[in-house]
């Protein structure tokens, strides 16, 4: 492709309103040439039916290794171009996030029985638990909603999962607050303080087994020790740093919002719908990972090239027009009765759907409808902010009124 990019992903104005500013880019054209966030040039695909159909298409790979044109960087490279040891790259390249096709399905099957709804539902008293502790020690006046409660009951949760012990908790929120501000030089050790202490807790659960995911991944004949470690790093910063982050933006909407939220009140059976429309309209979560075509192919109406990278906008595919009756703004009653027909893709879509999605719901609905159980006219003590993270996502800071 050599005509010049339509948008620069990099601009101030989508960046200060990520939300505002892919919407503007979709109503342009669902499908276009663009400046992405690490600077390449490359597709952004924001409609509804684009994205599901890039997110799906048998074309489309993680992984860029072999590909002709900017997918001949092969992922080693570009892990190494952005100064990561030679010893870390086993990790990054057993990820699930950096794998495709069988290789992909082989790791996720490993551990997707964890993430099953009678699994995750005996997990609801413990979360309940979680949640009630860090309730009670909020305030009293005011709190950071993100630092004081959505970042450490996230992380307690996906910990209390996988089998990482309660005192290491303190530990594990050190280092994904390392790996979310995104300091180059504080990753590197960062991530070898993580491999070396996995590496240990596996070789304790292999002599000392608990009822916990990494218990049962251990016993595994198929998963090597970098395979687990992998896994567990994964599941444990993926789980938290996402979940904290759409806490933070959900409960801000609501806020904004007085009637779902009385509507909430009133009939709060409603609130596992809310969590799906809330997911749908706050995610986190704007762009997916950067992918690449293996091979021509074609999207609304658009060709993509072999090697080409497409940049999926989960969030303007979100608050597609043609796709949503009540596109731009959460409507918890129409997400009740017709959101499932809808095609929501803030779980992700296709082969790489959000494994824990189960888990996730069950967090957010104990959480939000706890926290405005306690704090019923909660309100922000400030205008909140948005705050850029690298990969394109963005959280809320949000320091709130307790009342």
């Amino acid at each position: 492709m050599s005509s010049e990019p339509v948008v620069d992903v990099r601009d101030p104005a989508v960046l200060g309103d990520p939300m505002g500013g892919y919407d503007r880019v979709l109503a342009e054209r669902p499908v276009c040439w663009a400046r992405l966030p690490g600077g390449q040039e490359g597709w952004l695909v924001t409609g509804n039916a684009e994205v599901r159909a890039v997110l799906t298409h048998s074309a489309v790979r993680n992984d860029p290794t072999g590909l002709p044109g900017q997918g001949a960087q092969t992922q080693e490279e570009m892990f190494l171009a952005l100064g990561t040891p030679p010893e870390h790259l086993p990790y990054l390249r057993a990820s699930l996030l950096s794998l495709d096709g069988a290789e992909h399905a082989r790791l996720r099957r490993g551990i997707s029985h964890a993430f099953s709804a009678s699994r995750v539902q005996a997990l609801r008293p413990r979360v309940q638990e979680i949640v009630d502790g860090l309730l009670d020690g909020l305030g009293p006046a005011t709190a950071d909603l993100l630092e004081d409660y959505a970042y450490p009951l996230a992380m307690a949760v996906v910990c209390e999962l996988v089998g990482v012990p309660e005192a290491d908790w303190k530990d594990w929120y050190r280092w994904g607050k390392v790996l979310v501000d995104g300091d180059p030089e504080r990753i590197t050790p960062t991530l070898g303080e993580m491999f070396a202490y996995c590496h240990a807790l596996v070789d304790r659960r292999r002599t000392d087994p608990r009822a916990d995911l990494l218990s049962e991944v251990v016993v595994q004949d198929d998963l090597t020790d970098v395979d687990i470690v992998a896994l567990v790093v994964f599941l444990v910063l993926a789980g938290h740093e996402t979940m904290a982050h759409m806490l933070s933006n959900a409960a801000l909407a609501l806020m904004r919002d007085p009637a779902q939220r009385d509507l909430l009140r009133t009939e709060p059976s409603l609130w596992p719908a809310a969590v799906r429309e809330l997911v749908r309209t706050d995610g986190p979560v704007q762009l997916a990972r950067l992918r690449y075509a293996a091979a021509d192919f074609e999207v609304g109406g658009t060709k993509i090239s072999a090697g080409d990278a497409v940049q999926a906008v989960l969030g303007a595919a979100n608050r597609d027009p043609a796709q949503f009756a009540c596109p731009h703004h959460a409507d918890v009653r129409h997400q009740a009765e017709h959101g499932g027909r809808e095609g929501s893709v803030g779980f992700g879509w296709g082969p790489h759907f959000c494994l824990g999605v189960a888990l996730a719901k069950l967090e957010a609905e104990i959480a939000l409808r706890s926290l405005f159980d306690r704090f019923p006219a909660m309100a922000p003590a400030a205008e909140p902010a948005w705050v850029p993270l690298p990969r394109g996502r963005h959280r809320v800071a949000l320091e709130v009124t307790l009342r």
